[in-house]
């Protein structure tokens, strides 16, 4: 009776054990940057739990920069199953630092064409934003419509526009003047374009305080930006403005760690971030547009920006990479 009981324990110590590293193995880990939305994060946890009996356990980052850095770091044990939040402009750095597998998801079809930056999906776009002018119609009843109309006299110093060494919005908007003005005369409508400056910060945050504050009419930010104060602060009176009805997107990319864990469960979270279901809740939580062509915008989208273009595709990503610091360079002493 002794031995049975004995051999009764030591088979439920085993099965307990396999039990415990099974649910070790159901945890997949995502790395993301630490503005990521809380919503997001709690549907994302919800569905895996219900789905696939997983856990999900989210690293987040100060920004994108860091997040990379630790991928690299971590390049040959992977801690990582999942990134969320990489910029399009990672992407040549990505393949050629061999970071990522590339993962076609089901609803690969839903995306809208423009915006898929990888066509093998080594990246798989899911949200985006318009880099915009936002202005203060209390201010600023009549704002410029078009990149001629910014340089003129009676906009002296009411702009400020995050510094593009340093912002990831400033830097989109200097890609945008060359992508729509050429390499040859994006440097001319700079040095026009400095006398309406007013003040270059560091980072959107200091530079939309500054016009949040009313010292500014005019402030370098993102097609969405009205929407959160329509959501918050029930105001309209803050508004997006697209020049000449083009716009540099940010474009927001997810991947699967190459050596990942638990790829399985990677595809699933890739999946899921381009259901209908998240990419219509990221709207009003990311305050970013979703990437699905029949995902529904939510009301307060009205006063988002709208553009008939993105830049994006006039320049090509690895000319960006490999012109880039040159283009800083040469924007820095025409502004100094």
């Amino acid at each position: 009776m002794k031995r049975f009981t004995g051999v009764l324990f030591l088979a439920l110590l085993i099965v307990i054990m396999l039990f415990s590293l099974t649910c070790q193995a159901k945890e997949v880990v995502i790395y993301s940057y630490d503005s990521f939305g809380q919503t997001l994060m709690e549907m994302m946890e919800k569905y895996m739990a219900e789905k696939y009996q997983a856990k999900v356990r989210f690293v987040l980052f100060e920004d994108t920069g860091a997040m990379y850095t630790r991928l690299l770091m971590e390049k040959k044990k992977p801690q990582a199953d999942v990134v969320i939040g990489l910029d399009e402009v990672y992407l040549v750095d990505a393949k050629r630092d061999d970071l990522f597998r590339a993962y076609k998801p089901k609803a690969f079809a839903q995306i809208r064409e423009e915006l898929v930056f990888a066509k093998d999906f080594y990246l798989v776009p899911f949200d985006y934003g318009y880099i915009t002018f936002n202005y203060d119609s209390e201010l600023l009843p009549k704002p410029p419509k078009t990149y001629a109309e910014l340089i003129k006299p009676e906009y002296n110093k009411k702009i400020v526009i995050p510094n593009p060494t340093t912002s990831s919005p400033g830097q989109a908007f200097l890609l945008s003047t060359i992508a729509y003005f050429g390499e040859d005369k994006y440097l001319d409508f700079w040095k026009e374009l400095k006398k309406n400056i007013l003040e270059m910060p560091s980072n959107w945050s200091l530079a939309y305080g500054i016009y949040t504050n009313g010292e500014a009419p005019l402030v370098l930010s993102y097609g969405t930006s009205p929407v959160y104060h329509l959501v918050y602060d029930k105001t309209e009176r803050y508004q997006a403005l697209v020049l000449d009805q083009v716009s540099w997107a940010q474009i927001e990319g997810a991947g699967i760690v190459k050596g990942a864990k638990n790829p399985e469960l990677a595809e699933a979270v890739i999946d899921y971030l381009l259901s209908l279901e998240l990419q219509e809740a990221l709207t009003e939580s990311q305050f970013m547009y979703p990437v699905r062509v029949d995902a529904k915008l939510p009301t307060s989208f009205r006063i988002a920006a709208q553009a008939k273009e993105i830049l994006n595709r006039r320049l090509d990503l690895q000319e960006i990479h490999d012109k880039l610091e040159q283009w800083l360079k040469d924007w820095e002493n025409v502004m100094r």
